[in-house]
């Protein structure tokens, strides 16, 4: 788990491969046996819930290790680009057996460590702390990881030979994206100090900023200035959530690193030339129409390369470097001493006999 979250926040290659890799799975008899007071059935059930709770981080990070070896290797990124046209269709095939084993991780959460039920219950206070927050953190920044492959190979097909992927599946992959945008932004803004005050897993901080970098690199690829105001403005919610997460008592400090990227990437984006005004219909064959336009390539120095396809392939590649946590150098994310997402909108993947697309 430390090696696999680790090389995901900081951008590193792991050091741990599943060739070399023989630990068996976890049983109940690999816990210590701890005694507690019979005649407390709450201490029992706590001591429980931790157990299971370490278990399904376990699985979680095993599926993180995949998503990891399958597109965040230096082969792997060959691999997509030397599919030139089809690196797209490439990257969903890929995607669709890990993003069911993400969603059948998910939907197998025993009923003690889902946010769900929790959520509803929160009109009563909790008499204990619950550290449950930061496994569905890490669902979420798992699920964010794979998008954002899926985004970035959209987006660097077009800016670097000018190939346009299919609009139907640009459409689609965008609007499965934008779910797990609001799916992670609602779990944070629904955090209370029952959950802020309990124990956070190390990668945590960095977790709440992969949300940060994702809403940017979706902010830096709209094709529309409807699109770009409405994660402009999703950006802007999501730095208040923050502000007041990390007031004295309550996060400790848990966001301050997502803050500060919040604010880095907001000024990368800002370099960004202005979005076409499209229809309110906004539909895909408009979205294909303004990309076709003849926008000023945003060069690597920073100045025009001439006209052509819009291309926010320099941002992408600061966003990328922000994402891979090369920014810690600035800020780096300590883990807490003592702090402590959810159930969001899910999509499969499903192959279609002329690409990949996404449904519901």
């Amino acid at each position: 788990m430390q090696d696999k979250w680790s090389a995901l926040i900081h951008g590193r290659p792991s050091h741990i491969f599943s060739s070399n890799w023989a630990v068996l799975p976890l049983t109940p008899g690999d816990f210590p046996d701890v005694e507690w007071d019979k005649d407390d059935a709450e201490e029992r059930i706590e001591i429980e819930r931790g157990r299971t709770l370490f278990v399904q981080m376990v699985l979680l990070s095993q599926v993180l290790a995949e998503i990891l070896e399958t597109f965040y290797t230096l082969q792997a990124t060959q691999a997509v680009t030397n599919a030139g046209p089809q690196g797209t269709q490439l990257v969903l095939s890929l995607t669709k057996p890990i993003q069911l084993k993400l969603k059948e991780w998910h939907s197998g959460l025993p009923a003690s460590i889902r946010m769900d039920s929790t959520f509803q219950s929160s009109s009563a206070p909790l008499t204990r702390f619950s550290s449950i927050g930061y496994l569905h953190l890490a669902y979420f920044a798992a699920e964010i990881t794979l998008h954002s492959r899926i985004i970035r190979s959209i987006d660097l097909a077009a800016g670097a030979g000018g190939v346009d992927v299919d609009p139907y599946i640009q459409h689609i992959c965008r609007i499965a994206a934008k779910a797990r945008l609001i799916s992670a932004m609602d779990f944070v803004n629904r955090l209370t100090p029952s959950f802020l005050h309990a124990f956070w897993y190390f990668a945590s901080k960095a977790n709440f900023a992969l949300i940060v970098t994702f809403a940017s690199l979706l902010w830096a690829t709209s094709s529309g200035r409807d699109e770009t105001d409405w994660y402009r403005r999703r950006l802007g919610e999501y730095w208040w959530t923050l502000s007041v997460l990390s007031k004295p008592g309550e996060g400790k400090g848990l966001t301050e690193f997502a803050m500060s990227m919040l604010d880095i990437t907001t000024g990368l984006l800002k370099q960004l030339p202005e979005k076409p005004l499209l229809s309110r219909s906004g539909s895909a064959v408009d979205i294909d129409a303004a990309k076709r336009q003849s926008i000023p390539m945003f060069g690597v120095g920073g100045g025009s390369t001439g006209t052509g396809t819009m291309s926010s392939v320099p941002i992408m590649s600061a966003l990328s470097g922000l994402m891979s946590g090369e920014v810690s150098r600035v800020a780096s994310p300590r883990s807490p001493t003592s702090e402590s997402t959810d159930e969001g909108m899910y999509g499969n993947f499903s192959a279609t006999a002329g690409g990949a697309g996404l449904g519901d």
